[in-house]
């Protein structure tokens, strides 16, 4: 969570990833982010180096103009300084606010390309053999290769987009914790007392969440994965979703905390479920 101090870094970061999206950047940003500037700026505020030998002059009066000269200089350097100090907190507090309240849009803008990117993946993914190991694929074999190279390029641009995301994410406070990562661009249904009880999430939600875990230095086997699992739905998290599909998850693991309690009746045990699942 932002703290609205003197760090502006994830706000900056956003916006560097906005203008890198083509998104749209108000005008009070870019004002605000130059207000940063002037601040920084005279917050470190110096005085020339050091006189040489060469700098003496010939006489004792243009010394003693050099050095008022100079002691003057110091004393209007350390006011900017000390000045600079007491606006470093209210612009920085301006500038986190100002990109805290437009980062939600910006991450709205992002979801046409997702799905068009997502798109190419599903379609790819169809042609493609059940394996998706890059090590056990015949590259050799147009048919193989022609959909990977397809499916990579999407993957390289979707890594990109999703990276962006979750930089602008950042500058709100919101969207990171466990897994954010893949719940940023995934999720999976909400779960019914059926499924808690048939280990639905022990015998394929688990797994599949594993297999998406270890494909992590595989980028293109691990957005193929997510485009081919029956219980991960690419989709692009709005601005909180994250937390949303996080809390999901939460309630399987708390449904299945009373599924293994001992000395629960089943009747009790289905009772509590139900009530945990409708959190």
């Amino acid at each position: 969570m932002i703290t609205f101090d003197h760090d502006t870094s994830t706000a900056q970061a956003a916006v560097t990833a906005a203008r890198r999206r083509k998104l749209d950047i108000p005008q009070a940003i870019d004002d605000t982010a130059a207000m940063w500037q002037v601040v920084t700026d005279a917050g470190h505020m110096k005085v020339n180096d050091k006189p040489s030998r060469d700098d003496i002059p010939d006489t004792a009066e243009e010394l003693r103009q050099l050095i008022e000269d100079r002691a003057h200089a110091h004393r209007i350097a350390e006011a900017h300084r000390q000045i600079a100090g007491d606006y470093r907190e209210p612009v920085a507090h301006k500038y986190n606010q100002l990109v805290r309240d437009h980062a939600p849009g910006w991450i709205r803008s992002l979801q046409t390309d997702f799905l068009a990117l997502t798109k190419v993946l599903a379609k790819q993914e169809k042609k493609l053999p059940a394996l998706l190991d890059p090590h056990h694929l015949d590259m050799r074999d147009p048919t193989v290769s022609a959909p990977w190279q397809a499916a990579e390029a999407a993957a390289i641009q979707l890594d990109q987009l999703v990276s962006d995301r979750q930089i602008m994410a950042r500058a709100t406070g919101q969207d990171i914790g466990k897994d954010a990562e893949l719940f940023a661009v995934a999720k999976i249904a909400a779960p019914s007392s059926e499924d808690v009880f048939a280990h639905k999430l022990r015998e394929h939600v688990g797994p599949a969440l594993r297999e998406w875990r270890d494909l992590r230095h595989q980028p293109v086997s691990r957005w193929l994965y997510l485009a081919r699992s029956p219980h991960l739905e690419l989709s692009l998290a709005t601005p909180g979703e994250v937390t949303q599909r996080q809390a999901v998850m939460d309630r399987w693991y708390k449904a299945i905390e009373i599924v293994m309690s001992p000395g629960l009746s089943r009747q009790s045990a289905e009772h509590a479920v139900a009530s945990t699942l409708r959190g």
